[in-house]
């Protein structure tokens, strides 16, 4: 099977997120990813640094606009505010971290300005950053827990206490909805980028449209949306499409499933690295699912829409 060099940032709708509201714009607190996966960037829009997985927490050093300012594994940069909700979680990698002040700061017992004083921490001094809370960052510094306001405190310039995969790649498409990857067609890109848009849209069972899919509708939908109209159940999928081996699949091909090529039962789209995109079962959402066990078993074929 041909490996496409990808990299996601997916929107996962409210069905997803947790009601929790988060803090208002220039106060330091802790947030985490509700997308399948999230970039990480240099500036607003600009080049990406890494990639953030769902669920991963980070520190909000300003969310005055609609990209936030963030800081997690010692990486400092932007992602876009509307992929983060709000979390209770206070102890999380966001890395090492520099003292910044005119000659000392305190290192506090607990994130407030009354507790007793642990040490002074001078300027230049490196420290572990290990979670946020209460508007402070607990650090661990000589053996030693505790709290330092933000103000005196910057991840400019300091190595990573630890690191994260991700590289950059340069966008096809870019939307707040993109898939991004190398080596393929802005046709197969647009079907990828259009079909991640209903990533925690509901199994509904005969639906087909944004308000519930079942595994055909949801196919049929995006590609008549896109490069043209396909059939609309999985079998008449299958029949009408061109036949593609596991080994030949590229993104944006349709993969079936099912006992027998005469009994086809579900249909996702492929998106590259042995993952497709579908509406599962009843009970569950539009998601990434990997190519593997039960579904590779019960693989039937690729069908090609899209030739280029």
């Amino acid at each position: 099977m041909k490996s496409t060099k990808k990299f996601f940032r997916i929107a996962v709708t409210g069905a997803l997120a947790m009601s929790m509201l988060l803090p208002n714009s220039l106060a330091l607190y802790q947030a985490k990813v509700k997308a399948d996966a999230l970039y990480l960037r240099e500036s607003p829009g600009g080049d990406v640094i890494t990639t953030l997985s769902q669920n991963t927490v980070v520190a909000v050093l300003n969310n005055s606009s609609s990209w936030y300012k963030v800081v997690v594994n010692g990486k400092e940069g932007y992602v876009s505010g509307e992929y983060l909700t709000g979390t209770t979680t206070t102890d999380f990698s966001v890395g090492n971290g520099k003292i910044v002040c005119d000659t000392t700061v305190n290192f506090r017992s607990q994130p407030n300005t009354s507790s007793s004083v642990l040490g002074s921490l001078t300027n230049g001094t490196t420290v572990k950053v290990i979670g946020v809370q209460g508007g402070w960052y607990k650090v661990s510094y000589n053996g030693k827990t505790g709290y330092v306001h933000p103000d005196y405190l910057t991840f400019s310039g300091v190595q990573s206490s630890s690191s994260s995969s991700g590289s950059s790649s340069s966008v096809i498409t870019p939307s707040n909805n993109a898939v991004s990857y190398t080596g393929t067609s802005e046709k197969r890109a647009e079907v990828l980028e259009y079909a991640a848009q209903f990533l925690g849209t509901p199994y509904v069972y005969g639906g087909s449209t944004p308000s519930g899919f079942d595994c055909s509708g949801f196919t049929s939908y995006v590609f008549a949306n896109t490069v043209g109209t396909i059939p609309r159940v999985a079998q008449s999928q299958f029949d009408a499409t061109t036949r593609v081996s596991l080994e030949d699949l590229e993104p944006g091909d349709l993969v079936f499933f099912g006992s027998s090529a005469s009994s086809i039962s579900h249909v996702g789209i492929y998106v590259g690295n042995d993952t497709f995109i579908h509406s599962p079962h009843t009970g569950d959402v539009v998601k990434y699912e990997s190519l593997s066990g039960s579904y590779l078993s019960r693989f039937q074929g690729g069908g090609r829409v899209i030739f280029d």
